[in-house]
């Protein structure tokens, strides 16, 4: 009776096994695909029965990422990190989601640790870099990017950001050659317009300010704060006039946009 009862038991873990490398196979199928939703589905059934199986658990966050669940994705990726297991890739993806997340300076810490144990990690400094831009760490931003653009000049990510730090660090000229780098890799790239558009303003190049946005919005006809920046060009330019300066403003307002609302209430009618 006892021999016939573990026969069972190790019958019915032979075939849980199975049942998992199979499922595990279609999960990965699936991910290879761009089938995320179901990669995830997939995956959860394997992490049910094998909660410790962090090749599972990596894949499922990588698919959560690319489904822009970065919540999800951060959790999955921060077990895998406190369980020491994968944990470069981990802590890659994890920082990811947190950028995506705005949280930069969570970001710039994880990135110290992993720069820490690797260098010249070009995927971290180039998080690090584009964190450092965006909480204003100008310096800081250009050296990071700089090491990243030196493996891999075509990063357009990295030009733009490198871009957006020469800009708020007051070397506009540098700033511009950036925006156009990146432009000539990928031409249909509103944020280099808008960032371009953005310096020439800053240098009261109104009318170069304003015929830069209007590229910006040729690409994104939504794009709200061009249309914004685009009505405070054409206010300043002697070449346009108030009215095609309010009817930025109006579209902008209709889109959302705050301090276009305020342009109205106060200049326009």
């Amino acid at each position: 009776m006892h021999t016939k009862l573990l026969f069972l038991i190790f019958l019915l873990i032979g075939l849980s096994s199975c049942d998992m490398s199979a499922t595990r196979e279609e999960a990965d199928e699936y991910l290879k695909q761009g089938d995320y939703k179901a990669a995830v589905a997939a995956y959860d059934r394997v992490i049910k029965l094998e909660p410790d199986d962090a090749f599972s658990i990596y894949n499922r966050a990588s698919a959560k990422e690319k489904m822009e669940l970065y919540e999800e994705a951060y959790d999955d990726y921060d077990i895998l990190v406190k369980k020491k297991q994968n944990v470069k890739l981990a802590m890659l993806g994890r920082s990811r989601c947190l950028f995506e997340m705005e949280k930069y300076e969570y970001v710039i810490l994880d990135m110290n640790s992993l720069l820490y144990m690797d260098p010249q990690n070009i995927e971290g400094l180039e998080l690090r870099g584009r964190s450092y831009t965006k909480t204003g760490a100008n310096v800081k931003a250009v050296l990071d990017l700089n090491q990243v653009l030196k493996e891999e000049p075509d990063n357009v990510q990295a030009l733009i950001s490198r871009g957006a730090a020469y800009a708020r660090g007051g070397m506009g000229p540098m700033a511009i050659n950036d925006f156009k780098a990146a432009l000539k890799i990928e031409p249909n790239l509103p944020v280099a317009y808008f960032n371009m558009g953005m310096v020439y303003f800053i240098y009261s190049n109104f009318t170069e300010a304003a015929e830069t946005f209007d590229k910006a919005i040729e690409l994104d006809p939504e794009y709200t704060d061009a249309y914004t920046r685009r009505g405070m060009s054409r206010f300043e330019s002697k070449w346009f006039s108030m009215e095609e300066g309010c009817s930025d403003f109006k579209k902008a307002k209709d889109l959302g946009d705050e301090l276009a609302a305020e342009y109205v209430k106060k200049y326009c009618k």
